[in-house]
């Protein structure tokens, strides 16, 4: 298995340089090229820089920002919050449009792994993700699982994904989600050779049919959080308006707990992993 910045270290040196939707170049202390996840990269012009730089940019805003967030002391464990199945239209759950304008008021960026047929229809809300400072991963092009198709349809169908996220974004996406969190050795496969990692997370019941209620989504949420989770909930309209409704409260439990929150990007760059393409993450630590 190759690792995502052995395979940027073969990029460079072919002297081809691409940079993804949510990656960039980095260096450790001997000076070997790594490619991350990030946000951070995009505020520097993605320079080449070490990967305690991006550290302590998020150390920095910590340090800076505590006290305006509401800690009661400075936070000391980090956890991700992501966002499946958009972009969502504005519907009478109001839509992607209003899980980022909550996520500005409460001052978090999150990750969304979105549907590339929902990318293609709805390309306003994609880039209000996308303008928002919000990572974009692949959850593929539909619903459906891929766990047990084979190389080529898993191929065709994270391709459309990525291609939709590229048009939006200007760069590949190297992060992916299974749909249903349905895996298989071809679907590990397809994402080690796209340079993807394939990212899971805890999910909390906030779909349809599962009897949710923002109370109880936001008691699962809080119910055991852990340093170095990823949380994994739903965009709007899948989650019918809860999930919504239940953000600040998890938000603001988060930090009484005394997490900060982050993208999965940021919190690979926090924790100094570097993410191997074609293996799942079910965590960060």
């Amino acid at each position: 298995m190759k690792s995502i910045y052995i395979r940027l270290l073969i990029r460079l040196l072919a002297g081809i340089i691409i940079t993804t939707a949510i990656t960039g170049c980095v260096t450790d202390n001997s000076g070997n090229y790594k490619e991350i996840p990030k946000t951070w990269l995009d505020e520097h012009g993605g320079e080449i820089v070490s990967y305690a730089y991006l550290k302590s940019g998020i150390e920095a805003e910590i340090e800076a920002k505590w006290r305006e967030y509401g800690y009661k002391a400075k936070p000391d464990k980090y956890i991700a919050i992501s966002f499946d199945d958009g972009p969502c239209p504005v519907s009478n759950y109001s839509g992607t449009a209003a899980i980022i304008t909550k996520l500005d008021e409460l001052k978090v960026k999150a990750t969304f792994f979105v549907i590339g047929q929902n990318v293609r229809s709805n390309k306003t809300a994609a880039q209000a993700i996308f303008n928002g400072g919000h990572e974009l991963g692949n959850h593929s092009d539909g619903y459906g699982s891929l766990g047990g198709a084979s190389t080529s349809a898993i191929a065709e169908n994270l391709d459309a994904a990525s291609l939709a996220i590229k048009e939006i974004t200007g760069k590949y996406p190297c992060l992916f989600r299974a749909p249903n969190l349905n895996h298989g050795a071809n679907l590990s496969k397809v994402c080690e050779e796209r340079g993807m990692a394939l990212i899971d997370g805890n999910a909390y019941n906030d779909w349809d049919g599962t009897g949710h209620t923002p109370t109880s989504i936001k008691n699962s949420v809080l119910a055991n959080p852990r340093d170095g989770d990823i949380i994994l909930l739903h965009d709007n309209n899948t989650s019918k308006g809860d999930t919504l409704g239940a953000l600040p409260d998890i938000i603001n439990g988060l930090r009484e707990k005394g997490f900060w929150i982050m993208t999965v990007g940021q919190l690979a760059a926090v924790k100094e992993k570097y993410l191997e393409t074609g293996k799942r993450y079910n965590s960060i630590n």
